[in-house]
């Protein structure tokens, strides 16, 4: 549900289109452990009359990933595109490493919880199975901040980070 969430959460939006033609880039992965947003983006906006801190921006995107409601349209084109991913990776050698990590793995999750999911399962998540799996899971106490790089204000950062902080 994790993947499915992801691409929901991540194409839904509006807001990361507001840092795309700054020199940002971002993306979204789902693993066995965890999913990850991130935005990597340059100090400032380019614009050379107008120049505007990115990290706040960078920020506001991530809190409207985190924040994301469930459309009912974005759902089912997302769907489309994990169940279209997943019918791309079913080839011989991907299903020869779910039997490894699933024999390896028996004890545990793992061995059944591959991160693209199952097909039947994707098919059959509601909008409102997304929406509890999200609420229950994309929740401060799960946040992480891995970090901040780069030339920038450490004393603004640290208010961006604090107010961030606030949001969620």
């Amino acid at each position: 549900m994790a993947h499915l969430i992801e691409h929901v959460a991540y194409m839904g939006s509006p807001k990361r289109q507001l840092i795309s033609g700054t020199g940002s880039r971002t993306n979204a992965y789902t693993d066995f452990h965890h999913t990850v947003f991130f935005a990597a983006c340059p100090t400032q906006t380019p614009d050379q009359f107008w120049k505007k801190p990115m990290l706040p921006m960078a920020l506001d995107v991530l809190m409207d990933v985190m924040t994301t409601n469930i459309d009912e349209d974005r759902l089912e084109k997302e769907r489309a595109a994990v169940l279209s991913e997943a019918s791309m990776v079913n080839k011989i050698e991907y299903r020869v490493e779910c039997q490894i990590l699933s024999s390896l793995h028996s004890e545990n999750r793992i061995s059944s919880r591959f991160p693209i999911g199952k097909e039947h399962l994707i098919k059959s998540w509601t909008k409102q199975d997304l929406q509890l799996y999200h609420q229950a899971h994309y929740c401060p106490d799960n946040v992480v901040i891995s970090f901040v790089v780069g030339d920038v204000d450490v004393s603004t950062t640290c208010i961006s980070m604090l107010l961030f902080e606030r949001y969620l």
